[in-house]
């Protein structure tokens, strides 16, 4: 799974409904299939750092949805990407502020799991893919909305993200900012090239 198309599945346990943000720091790493791409997830006073080494590339995204502005930190550098700008490698038109802004899950439980061996109960969700259309998914959150699970199919593909570990310990404030020292890019006037260049975790349009 692209790195773009997971920052769309995470979108929904940081959006701005207190029913839905987690409610506890917690570190987790999860497996995403059918690619078997493998990051963790993290999470400390409402903002989100995602870290992925895809193809030896190391990549970390910081997403602060409050602030509506997100960092991507690979070789060396920070690119600075405004939320309501289009993602780079997850679809035409698809924001990250799009994707938690229609983000909504039905509130009668599916059933319940246990994953990690953390307990945890499968709703339906539903938020903003390609096009506009609607991507539903089954998402299973603990009491706390940490998602262990979320099972979505956009244009035709399943898609299968799974926690295989989850640590729920304080996490470490400064691991949610950009390193100091570390140059930092605004990328809001120049994603279109951005799309044509590729970044590392990203296909290329």
């Amino acid at each position: 799974m692209a790195l773009g198309a997971a920052v769309a599945a995470v979108a929904l346990p940081v959006q701005a409904a207190d029913m839905l943000r987690p409610r506890v720091d917690y570190s987790a790493t999860y497996r995403i299939d059918p690619d078997g791409m493998v990051m963790t997830m993290s999470h400390h006073a409402g903002r989100m750092r995602i870290d992925t080494d895809e193809g030896g590339r190391p990549a970390t995204i910081l997403m602060d949805p409050v602030k509506r502005v997100m960092f991507m930190l690979a070789d060396g550098m920070a690119m600075k990407i405004s939320m309501d700008q289009p993602l780079p490698g997850a679809g035409k038109g698809l924001t990250p502020t799009g994707v938690v802004g229609s983000a909504r899950y039905t509130p009668v439980p599916l059933g319940t799991k246990v994953i990690a061996g953390l307990g945890c109960t499968v709703y339906e969700a539903f938020c903003e893919g390609d096009g506009g259309k609607p991507v539903r998914s089954e998402v299973c959150l603990t009491d706390d909305m940490v998602m262990l699970e979320a099972v979505s199919k956009d244009q035709g593909q399943p898609y299968v993200m799974t926690a295989t570990s989850v640590s729920l310990k304080p996490q470490d404030p400064a691991r949610f900012e950009v390193p100091k020292g570390m140059q930092v890019m605004d990328m809001s006037q120049m994603l279109g090239g951005l799309g044509a260049m590729g970044v590392p975790g990203m296909p290329r349009q």
